[in-house]
């Protein structure tokens, strides 16, 4: 019962990010993809997607703790 709470939980923070960010967390860590193809897939610098992954995991972070 209480991995189901948490499972609807981080589901619901991950609606509550931007959809790019979200989409990139999704796939980088339920989906496995890196950095590198995300990047690629979403036709922006590397650099960009690290940025886009740091702060939506923060906003995450935050939503899970508050």
């Amino acid at each position: 019962m209480e991995l189901a709470q948490q499972h609807q939980r981080l589901a619901g923070c991950l609606e509550e990010l931007e959809a790019r960010h979200s989409a990139a967390i999704r796939a980088a860590f339920l989906d496995g993809a890196t950095y590198e193809e995300l990047a690629t897939r979403m036709s922006v610098p590397l650099g960009t997607m690290k940025s886009w992954i740091r702060r939506g995991l923060l906003k995450l972070r935050a939503c899970l703790e508050g």
